[in-house]
């Protein structure tokens, strides 16, 4: 990997080798978790960031909060952790002795982030710990904590569904607040936020269909942007009752605001149920919305022409699963069989989610690449519950898996959460291991 900042890079170095040496070697955490030692080969993520675009690919979970960056990724899951691109080793971000990373009021690493991203040797993030929120930023090292500016958000609001998500994209950060979409100059004046778009703005909204109640409870936004385009995808009530994804797209300033896709009904789509449902997995780049729907298949739609076309047959593969994107690759999580997942189901109690136990790999064009089988990494971690897709770039995937115990007494079916581990399955190899434990 190309090092622009080789100073950084060495002081991460010594943060992670600090770090490790505290917690224990990959997975350990200091728990004693089993996991694999990674193969030997040298993967690195992309040698060329532009910091000021949208981060894609690492915009896909609410667990995990993820940034790309010329020295590797970082990370955050209640703390900040750095993964190092040559070794394949992750740590908390945080060079004090002993430190286990636990206190708020000690330990560096503790920042309670949503939505991070990188300025300068800055990282900066919308933290989740405050009311009303604020945009804080830390150096590299996690250390030099700083409130940056505070976000406009309503702080009367009733509405109980409404997702407060931000994104960055070209110097301006991009919110939701009550179901209204802002954006505000990063470390500009809070009031200086501008109102691009609220559901009162929908009677005007060009082509915006059948949509006739934007009920704040029936509302989830996602944002995206993708070159001069900002988008955003609603789960709306439309005028058959039924509730559907619909993605708006409209210029960085919020002119033109359109309506551009909507969930498709099953006689577009084949098997699929349109009520009350959400697209499991979308990711927009170059114009094009890249879909999975659960239990049906991977599609794209050209958002300029609305053309809807099939790139892979994944139903036969998986009833339900889940997916993840980059620029270059579509992943597929499948789902356990269905009679496997009932017989785990009465053994371990009904709280059991079904779970995946095989990755797919495919081409953007819907070209098969490769299956990366997760049976063996299951051995080693124990009763893995669920796992959840993270990330993927054009050399690996990254995910969680969720150890639980559950009770096998009659009437019980409660599970306790064991451990929940970082782990990544490199495309060359086809191997998945544990990196580290994350609780």
């Amino acid at each position: 990997m190309k090092r622009t900042r080789r100073h950084i890079a060495v002081l991460l170095a010594a943060v992670l080798t600090l770090g490790l040496t505290a917690c224990g070697e990959s997975g350990g955490g200091g728990s004693g978790s089993p996991a694999t030692d990674p193969p030997a080969e040298e993967n690195g993520t992309a040698a060329q960031i532009n910091p000021e675009e949208f981060q894609k690919n690492c915009h896909q979970t609410d667990e995990v909060s993820f940034l790309q960056t010329e020295e590797g990724y970082f990370f955050s899951y209640s703390s900040l952790y750095f993964i190092d691109p040559e070794t394949q080793k992750a740590a908390e971000v945080c060079a004090k002795p002993d430190c286990d990373h636990t206190d708020d009021a000690v330990c560096n690493a503790r920042i309670h982030a949503d939505y991070l991203l990188k300025g300068g040797d800055r990282i900066f993030y919308v933290g989740y710990d405050h009311d009303p929120k604020e945009v804080r930023s830390v150096k590299l090292d996690a250390t030099g904590r700083e409130t940056v500016q505070e976000l406009k958000f309503n702080e009367f609001s009733n509405s109980q569904s409404s997702r407060d998500e931000a994104i960055y994209h070209r110097g301006y950060l991009y919110y939701i607040s009550d179901d209204i979409l802002y954006r505000v100059k990063l470390g500009g004046e809070k009031d200086t936020a501008e109102i691009l778009w609220s559901p009162a703005d929908a009677g005007s909204t060009q082509s915006h269909g059948n949509l006739v109640d934007f009920n704040p409870n029936a509302i989830r936004y996602s944002l995206w942007a993708d070159g001069d385009t900002l988008y955003f995808m609603a789960n709306v009530q439309t005028a058959d009752g039924t509730y559907q994804d619909v993605l708006f797209q409209c210029g960085l300033d919020g002119s033109e605001v359109r309506q551009v896709w909507v969930t498709p009904d099953a006689d577009e789509v084949g098997e699929w149920e349109t009520t009350g449902v959400s697209v499991s997995q979308w990711y927009i780049t170059d114009g094009y919305l890249y879909f999975y729907l659960s239990g049906n298949d991977l599609w794209r739609t050209e958002l300029s022409t609305g053309k809807t076309e099939k790139l892979a047959d994944t139903h036969e593969k998986t009833q339900y699963g889940s997916a993840v994107f980059s620029d270059d690759i579509m992943c597929l999580l499948n789902d356990e069989p269905v009679n496997d997942y009932a017989e785990r189901a009465f053994e371990l109690g009904s709280h059991r989610r079904s779970n995946g136990d095989t990755i797919f790999v495919y081409s953007m064009d819907g070209t098969f690449r490769q299956e990366i089988p997760l049976q063996k990494l299951f051995e080693e971690l124990g009763d893995v519950a669920y796992i959840d897709l993270l990330l993927c770039d054009d050399t690996d995937v990254y995910f969680a898996a969720t150890t639980m115990t559950f009770s096998t007494q009659p009437g019980m079916s409660v599970g306790n959460k064991d451990a929940v581990m970082l782990c990544r399955a490199n495309f060359e190899t086809g191997e998945a291991y544990a990196m580290y434990r994350l609780n």
